[in-house]
């Protein structure tokens, strides 16, 4: 330990700290603006500078080491008047006519001069007045002038990217955006561009986000100090007034949040002190309070729907439950909570249902993930899946985790922004994956038939050598793997929850569910699958509506509105907690099937549902092409989705960064099939019969189309197709 003295108090340190860590540990307040936690010290703002006994000049505590016996003062009357002319000096490039005005309290109030400067330039009218660390440090160093000539970029509004927009005219260069993106984040998509008076941050080319990458996780707008980088959606529904700390339910990692609340309503949610993807940071707050969610129990009478109240809704739900008994098939989303899975299972006990199904790919291997248990010189090898899109939080933990860098191998036919940063990326043919995992394997020399050159299987081998293997697969996107023992096989599924309903079990994937001519009554809760038959009744417990004509829709609550529990990929139970009262007349899944069963007279107090014996993928077999149909066509796990609706369907945002609504074709073979880009063309498989625009691109194999899991449109399984131009 180190002993040193800050203004006259003796303080114990590590050494490698800093003074400004140590300062503030012991609630010493030193003012900074570039420094930001879990970034590398910048000293690039100059207002974190303190004096050391025996040095002529001070220095900045950001980038100083403790050092024994070291006395340190932070707050002389020199040190005030630097830092004056340093934020001063900052200032003259930045808005600050209501910074320094002296009616400021007046105005807040009223608004009594905003004449004074243009709507743009005035606090009253950024999206992070009341939260802007300049407003604080004017107060703090009580800065009442700027003495310098005002310099204003007159810079565009950055708004054609979705999801958050850039105001370069408010931003201070303190570089905490640049920093957290590529030290942080390794994406590297922000940096200084220009120099001297000219420096401006930006992307490579001047691209938009969109062009270059992005992943939009947020975190360049979490590190901003002032109102350049803002939330579209939250920037003027007002300060939060209160946060909960809760869970992220839209993928199986579990991230802890905040969501942050103003009344009864969802500003927007953001990381609590970890890193989240686009999902949990953007996607929160728009999805609760959507204007397509349904909030009233709606009940067909005739050919309207109309809204009623839940005692009627529950006499019509225990009429047709009771009717039909064991002809109802139960079809859930893994996306409820533990406490509503568990409650589906005791009402398809009490009704004595054997036909429960959920939406989620399942495989009978997936166990809890160990991020502990990573140790060593390592390499994970990633089969057919997009980390960074599906799982970037849990790739940064693994990226950032070891002692010893890891290496990682991508073996996948489709291009992602995934094999663009890793050491080696293998693309096979499409279907191959299995083979070149057995190439990278093999002790003796294998034919190779995988279109992966016998060097770049050579250079796989080199990485291979003398290290701890990891294989990191989505069971929805590839099967039938088998490696060597010594390799440890982590299956990821999409959605949170999978473990939960691993253990419990199913007793049908959902394909052979919806085949099943014995149903009669289909309860939905949380899917909205394509439906190639008529029942006699189909209930609905949902937030929004389904592409299929329904008896009886039952509003539910978001997670964002109850309390309860869900199973990470981790295998940890991880709390959810309410942060808003439920919407309208929405209430918890878990609350709706309660009352359900207690007007059936099941007891479900005490009583712990059975566990079903089989579980069966949803995964169907692999078809060759053939002449009929001779285009592959790839279907990939879609976990932008939420409770059986894609984001991309709810939110624009979303469909510009993923698209889902296009089908990909490679560049080559919509040149022979004459398919321009964004045309509408027709996807005709022996179960399959579906009409979407195309994108055209390089990222999919020659001679195949992709498309994301979507079961409301039909598009469940990868299988040979022909494509049609519709026009």
């Amino acid at each position: 330990m180190i002993k040193l003295e800050i203004d006259k108090k003796e303080i114990m340190a590590k050494k490698g700290e800093t003074v400004l860590e140590v300062a503030q540990r012991h609630g010493i307040y030193i003012p900074t603006l570039c420094y930001q936690k879990d970034l590398v010290p910048y000293g690039g703002c100059r207002l974190c500078i303190v004096e050391v006994k025996g040095w002529s000049i001070p220095v900045a505590s950001c980038t100083l080491p403790v050092e024994d016996g070291m006395v340190v003062k932070t707050d002389t009357p020199r040190l005030k008047k630097l830092r004056r002319f340093s934020l001063q000096l900052i200032l003259s490039e930045h808005p600050h006519a209501c910074l320094i005005c002296d009616k400021e309290e007046e105005c807040a109030k009223y608004q009594e001069c905003i004449e004074k400067s243009a709507v743009t330039f005035g606090c009253k009218f950024c999206a992070r007045n009341g939260d802007c660390e300049l407003q604080e440090l004017v107060e703090k160093l009580g800065i009442k002038e700027i003495p310098f000539e005002f310099s204003y970029r007159n810079l565009e509004i950055e708004k054609f990217d979705p999801f958050f927009e850039r105001d370069y005219n408010l931003c201070i260069l303190c570089g905490r955006c640049v920093r957290m993106c590529q030290e942080v984040r390794g994406a590297g998509i922000l940096d200084f561009q220009h120099r001297g008076p000219e420096t401006l941050v930006g992307t490579a080319y001047n691209l938009s986000h969109l062009e270059i990458g992005c992943q939009f996780c947020g975190a360049c707008v979490d590190v901003c100090p002032t109102g350049a980088l803002r939330d579209r959606y939250s920037k003027w529904l007002g300060l939060p007034e209160r946060y909960v700390k809760t869970t992220c339910a839209l993928c199986n990692i579990g991230c802890s949040i905040k969501i942050n609340v103003r009344a009864n309503t969802v500003v927007s949610s953001t990381p609590d002190n970890n890193q989240i993807c686009v999902r949990g940071r953007f996607g929160i707050a728009p999805l609760v309070h959507h204007p397509k969610r349904i909030i009233s129990p709606m009940l067909r009478k005739g050919e309207r729907l109309v809204e009623v109240e839940w005692e009627e809704a529950f006499d019509f739900v225990c009429t047709k439950l009771n009717e039909y008994r064991a002809k109802t098939g139960i079809l859930f989303s893994p996306q409820l909570t533990i406490e509503a899975i568990n409650s589906v299972y005791g009402l398809a006990d009490h009704l004595q249902c054997e036909k429960l199904a959920t939406t989620s790919a399942l495989e009978t291997n997936l166990k809890p993930l160990d991020l502990k248990g990573f140790r060593g010189d390592l390499v994970f090898v990633i089969v057919n899946t997009d980390m960074i899109s599906d799982f970037s939080p849990l790739l940064l933990k693994l990226r950032s985790q070891q002692k010893i860098k890891p290496a990682f191998i991508v073996i996948d036919a489709v291009d992602s922004k995934l094999t663009q940063i890793v050491d080696l990326w293998l693309r096979p043919e499409l279907g191959k994956e299995v083979d070149v995992l057995k190439l990278l394997f093999a002790q003796k020399k294998m034919k190779n038939t995988t279109a992966v050159s016998t060097q770049d299987i050579k250079l796989g081998k080199d990485l291979l050598k003398k290290k701890n293997i990891y294989l990191l697969y989505n069971p929805y996107n590839i099967k039938n793997i088998t490696v060597p023992k010594y390799v440890k096989k982590i299956p990821l599924t999409a959605k949170i929850n999978a473990l939960k309903i691993i253990d419990m079990g199913v007793d049908s994937s959902t394909m052979d569910l919806l085949q099943d001519k014995n149903i009669d009554c289909l309860y939905l809760l949380g899917t909205a699958p394509k439906l190639n038959r008529k029942y006699k009744t189909i209930i609905v417990q949902d937030c929004f509506p389904p592409q299929v004509r329904f008896d009886l829709f039952l509003p539910t609550a978001t997670f964002a509105e109850v309390n309860g529990s869900v199973v990470n990929i981790e295998g940890k139970i991880k709390r959810i907690r309410k942060a808003i009262e439920p919407l309208g007349k929405s209430k918890s899944d878990d609350w709706i099937i309660a009352q359900i069963s207690k007007r059936l007279n099941h007891n479900t107090k005490n009583r712990k549902p059975k566990k079903r014996k089989t579980i069966i993928s949803a995964i169907a077999k692999n078809r060759k092409v053939g002449e009929k149909y001779p285009i592959h066509l790839i279907v990939r796990e879609n976990s932008y989705s939420f409770r059986g609706h894609r984001l991309s369907d709810l939110m624009k945002g979303f469909e510009r960064l993923r698209g889902d609504g296009y089908v990909r074709v490679n560049k080559r073979t919509a040149k022979k099939l004459r398919v321009k880009d964004g045309a509408e063309i027709k996807i005709i498989g022996r179960t399959l019969n579906l009409v979407m625009p195309a994108r055209i691109t390089e990222d999919v194999p020659e001679n195949s189309v992709l498309v994301y899991y979507h079961p409301s449109m039909g598009a469940v399984n990868s299988q040979p197709v022909r494509v049609e131009c519709v026009h």
